[in-house]
């Protein structure tokens, strides 16, 4: 028996989110006032202090990235997607468009494309036509095709744009920090 089924037979809630809060740090989330790259207030003992409370915004209540929603639907692919803590980064499709969101821990910019099980997934996407739009220390990028794919797996582009001092395409990750998240 593992050691998840043995704590949920000792009666203990078990989140698939572990201690991941990124969905609580890296993005903006408006109905908090939160600003990008900044902890959410309601970050208590790994995850939300609000959750299931009715002060908790409804699209929060309504987010699970790629990685839950696989979990929770049981759906195929669960195995192919990396927990975000493993594998430094968190996605979610956009449930109308062809289209996945990238948001990239700023404290571990480069684990998310050393992840093969991540990069072969996003790869596979980009593929079958999705457009990726990665959120990458305050840089957003956005992948039409496998060989623009290619080269951000082999460049630094946020270290490059940051060189030739092009603007933040997020401006609060300079006015927060690169505060790794929780």
């Amino acid at each position: 028996m593992g050691q998840a089924k043995r704590r949920k037979d000792a009666g203990e809630r078990l989140s698939h989110c572990r201690t991941c809060t990124y969905c609580c740090s890296l993005p903006q989330i408006e109905a908090l006032a939160k600003p990008a790259y900044s902890p959410c207030t309601h970050i208590a003992d790994g995850g939300c202090s609000i959750h299931g409370r009715p002060e908790r915004p409804g699209a929060c209540a309504a987010y699970a990235c790629a990685y839950l929603t696989a979990r929770l639907a049981n759906a195929p692919e669960r195995n192919r997607i990396p927990h975000p803590l493993d594998c430094g980064a968190y996605f979610h499709r956009d449930p109308r468009e062809k289209l996945i969101f990238v948001f990239v821990d700023p404290a571990r910019p480069f684990l998310w494309k050393a992840s093969s099980l991540l990069v072969d997934f996003l790869r596979l996407q980009v593929g079958a036509g999705f457009v990726l739009f990665i959120t990458d220390r305050g840089r957003q990028m956005v992948i039409r095709d496998p060989g623009t794919f290619s080269e951000i797996l082999a460049r630094d582009f946020v270290a490059l744009a940051d060189r030739e001092g092009r603007a933040l395409d997020v401006p609060s990750f300079r006015v927060v920090g690169s505060t790794p998240p929780a």
